[in-house]
């Protein structure tokens, strides 16, 4: 099990966060384009080297984020239309996101065993999410699949 705490950068031009260890050290940093479009984010490790790439499809209904990671198929998350709450479907993994997103305080299965869970930690400075990573391997794609989900959800508020 592995437990990262992403932090957003509150005065930043560009969304940009910080996934740090238990320890509070470094081991993620994310960077958000600032006037591209489409927008897109990129994950780096802790020596500042490009690990991955999430990129808004922007003729898209509902938002749609592909995130490439070097010799990984292409992932694509997918906001499902829905009146309630949102809900998202990642592919080609079997991944359901289930909770209360609205509050980002949910979990991630994949073939209905738990992977990881997303909390949001409430009165922080900027957003600052407690991830649990119960599947090492997926680590990297959980940590995207946050930002995007975060990403998507800011939007979505904005445009209201």
């Amino acid at each position: 099990m592995i437990k990262l705490y992403l932090k957003q950068k509150i005065f930043s031009a560009a969304e940009k966060f910080t996934v740090a260890n238990q320890a509070g050290q470094p081991v993620y940093y994310v960077e958000g384009s600032l006037f591209n479009a489409p927008k897109s984010f990129v994950l780096k490790d802790s020596n500042q080297q490009p690990l991955a790439k999430i990129t808004k499809k922007i003729l898209a209904f509902l938002p749609k984020f592909v995130v490439e990671v070097p010799d990984e198929p292409k992932i694509e998350i997918k906001k499902k239309f829905s009146l309630l709450k949102p809900s998202y479907s990642i592919t080609p993994q079997n991944f359901q996101v289930q909770g209360d997103l609205f509050s980002m305080n949910f979990s991630v299965t994949e073939n209905k065993n738990k992977i990881a869970q997303i909390h949001k930690k409430a009165l922080s400075w900027g957003d600052t999410y407690e991830i649990t990573i119960l599947e090492q391997e997926k680590e990297l794609l959980i940590v995207a699949l946050v930002v995007t989900i975060d990403y998507a959800l800011a939007e979505n508020t904005t445009q209201l």
